[in-house]
């Protein structure tokens, strides 16, 4: 998960359990939430001060901070923050009062699916403004560039309006013989022009003043100056002026013209920094391909298509600026065209961003790339002076052909495999499923058909990931994560069809199957060492009342005490379930199993659940493992769990452990367990040495 992709929420409300139900109600819908909670007008001063936010949460009916008062912070503070004002209840008087005094919306928590929508509106309304002030600022400095590289150019470029002269530059005064521009300022072209060719150039000047884009150039053109006359090529394109339009006249001598339209077709084709195609003529080559797909009629004829995004580009930026930024850029540009052949286009679509269209190639070589472009950017190691920067990318893949739809909607698609890819925990690659939106009926019908046939296929299986102590206690503990394997051979993680599982009201049957499949593993091992197992069990399973006799049923059936057993659920799933959790962690005591709280620590009170929840593990949610290493806020936040949970008896599971820093760091904060790729990554089998895994 990248830090940009975390939802970084101011939210006030009248308790912190009220704030918890609310933020697990955005978790759950997939949001990454940072939260800050504030009771008063003091503490809401103190966070806009300090810290920056990108939506706020105020409770209408706060005694200790009206939300007039708090609308009137947040304007004084200057800063660009929506704010949803909610309540336990909504009318359209009430939405009209709260809209007049300046909140953007009305919610209600008895509503979650409205709040949903609304947080999605909002987020996406402030992230675009802020895009759009980054690109009026990258226009502005782009602007002084261009003023910067007019005067410094050799060709003579002048701007004129209605056949006057608005400006020009050092190398146009110089051909004519002036000293400064105001020797010519105002001064018609025209009288720059030989008489004899004075009606080809008024020709061209009306066709101008009539709005007409493709203005050929004028050839063997004589221009007079102080040395007499010259055989020149006059060039016109529409151009502004402090956002006037005018026209911009480039004018060439004949020996240097070929060399110089060569030079600048380069120059307007090219990203600079990388080689590539610039984004304006990517986007050509990518609707050239469009065409003719569509001119083709063939749906069988596709092509691929590849959103590379750098996972920590702000973090290096920060790090080693932006300059050095480019030479990563530039290195990873390198990479990816390694990986092409001649037939491939790639270009640089934003600043941290490179597209690659694969033309015919299918399904099974778009993603063969991707991984290849993922697995070389993840080995590399970038130079820039005397510091060495790794970085990884996350991978967006769609296939595209006659029926893929217009170049917003496909490159939109793009994005979205690639967010995807990025709110999966990054370094990975991601093909768009066309079904990854809203699925209508006969969609989740040909889901629900799918997972009945992978069944009866048995093409679910289970691999198993080592959670290993760092405390010399050599048990052997395994998460299990179940796997599903297409016909053609290719294995997808839950991430790819737990949420439709969801929608068809397949979860709880998967849990099922994971459970008595993992039970039967164990039973086959019990002569060998004793293995507690780490099963994650979904919301469906936690409200099923039938599923702790089908446990206790299970555990006899293979004579195993449920002890070998450790049960995890979400930390959002228990809060917005917690009756229900409740209910199955009292059964799984009663069975002798452990349980473990994951995704621990992203809420403003996590500990206030422990207390309903007594868990044996707590695991850290993934976004603190990812942030540790860069931010002092987030390393806090992780010492504080760590020593919090000690302090109850509770021992603390590190995951996603990726490299020997992080290892590290969260030793240094004694957590008790971690697990990782850096460990051993999931693995059919249940080999991991838990011996030496301490430090």
């Amino acid at each position: 998960m990248n830090p940009a992709d975390v939802l970084r929420l101011l939210i006030a409300d009248k308790t912190l359990n009220d704030a918890e139900v609310v933020i697990s109600i955005l978790r759950n819908a997939g949001h990454a939430v940072r939260p800050t909670h504030v009771e008063d007008q003091d503490a809401l001063r103190e966070a806009l001060t300090e810290k920056q936010f990108d939506l706020f949460l105020c409770y209408i009916s706060l005694d200790t901070l009206p939300l007039e008062r708090a609308l009137q912070y947040v304007q004084q503070s200057g800063r660009d923050l929506p704010v949803i004002a909610f309540a336990d209840s909504e009318g359209a008087n009430l939405r009209r009062s709260v809209m007049q005094q300046g909140a953007t919306e009305l919610a209600t928590r008895d509503d979650p699916e409205h709040l949903e929508l609304v947080i999605g509106r909002e987020l996406g309304h402030v992230l675009d403004r802020r895009r759009l002030r980054r690109l009026e600022k990258s226009l502005h400095e782009t602007e002084k560039r261009c003023s910067a590289l007019l005067d410094s150019s050799r060709d003579s470029i002048a701007y004129v309006h209605e056949g006057m002269h608005l400006y020009a530059n050092r190398a146009y005064l110089e051909r004519f013989g002036y000293d400064n521009f105001e020797e010519i300022e105002g001064m018609p072209l025209l009288d720059m022009i030989a008489p004899e060719h004075q009606g080809t150039f008024k020709e061209k000047l009306r066709a101008l003043s009539r709005g007409e884009k493709d203005i050929s150039d004028i050839d063997n053109l004589i221009m007079l100056c102080d040395n007499g006359q010259m055989d020149v090529s006059m060039a016109f394109s529409p151009a502004s002026i402090d956002g006037e339009p005018c026209t911009q006249i480039l004018i060439r001598d004949h020996s240097s013209e070929a060399v110089l339209e060569k030079q600048l077709d380069t120059l307007t084709r090219q990203d600079l920094v990388t080689g590539m195609l610039n984004r304006v003529h990517f986007q050509e080559q990518l609707l050239a391909a469009l065409k003719e797909n569509m001119d083709d009629g063939d749906a069988s004829v596709g092509h691929g298509l590849l959103y590379v995004q750098i996972d920590n580009a702000e973090t290096i930026r920060k790090t080693i600026g932006p300059t050095a930024f480019d030479r990563v850029m530039a290195d990873v540009a390198e990479l990816i065209r390694a990986e092409l052949d001649d037939n491939c286009v790639a270009g640089r679509f934003e600043d941290d961003v490179v597209t690659v269209l694969l033309p015919a190639r299918g399904v099974h070589e778009t993603v063969a790339v991707a991984e290849a472009i993922r697995s070389r950017v993840e080995d590399h190691i970038v130079e820039t002076g005397d510091r060495t920067v790794t970085t990884t990318v996350s991978v967006g893949g769609i296939m595209i052909g006659a029926r893929s739809g217009d170049l917003d909607s496909i490159i939109s698609a793009a994005v979205a495999a690639c967010e995807t890819a990025r709110h999966n925990g990054g370094n990975q690659a991601h093909l768009h499923s066309a079904a990854a939106g809203g699925e209508d009926q006969k969609e989740v019908e040909a889901w629900a058909d799918r997972l009945d046939d992978a069944f009866a296929q048995d093409r679910f299986f289970l691999v198993y990931m080592p959670v290993a102590s760092l405390g010399g206690d050599t048990t052997a503990r395994y998460e299990v994560r179940i796997r599903l394997r297409d016909e053609d051979g290719s294995e997808h993680g839950p991430d790819h069809f737990m949420g439709p599982a969801e929608r068809c009201g397949i979860a709880g049957r998967l849990d099922r199957w994971v459970i008595s499949t993992a039970l039967a593993t164990l039973a086959k091992r019990r002569s060998k060492e004793q293995i507690i197992l780490f099963i994650k069990i979904s919301g469906a399973t936690l409200a099923d009342q039938k599923f702790l006799a089908f446990l206790k049923a299970e555990l006899a059936r293979h004579d195993m005490p449920g002890k070998r057993l450790n049960f995890q659920v979400n930390e959002p799933v228990a809060v917005t379930q917690l009756n229900d959790a409740r209910r199955v962690f009292r059964g799984l005591k009663e069975l002798g199993c452990g349980f473990t709280l994951d995704h621990f620590g992203s809420g403003l009170n996590p500990f206030q659940l422990v207390k309903h929840l007594p868990a044996d593990y707590l695991k850290l949610d993934v976004s603190l493992m990812q942030e540790i290493n860069d931010s002092e806020e987030v390393e806090e936040r992780v010492h504080g769990i760590i020593d919090n949970a000690h302090s109850m008896r509770k021992q603390v599971v590190a995951s996603f452990i990726e490299d020997a820093a992080t290892l590290a760091r969260v030793w240094q904060h004694k957590v008790d367990f971690v697990q990782g790729n850096f460990l051993q990554a999931p693995s059919e089998s249940m080999n991991y040495d838990f011996s030496g895994t301490v430090i």
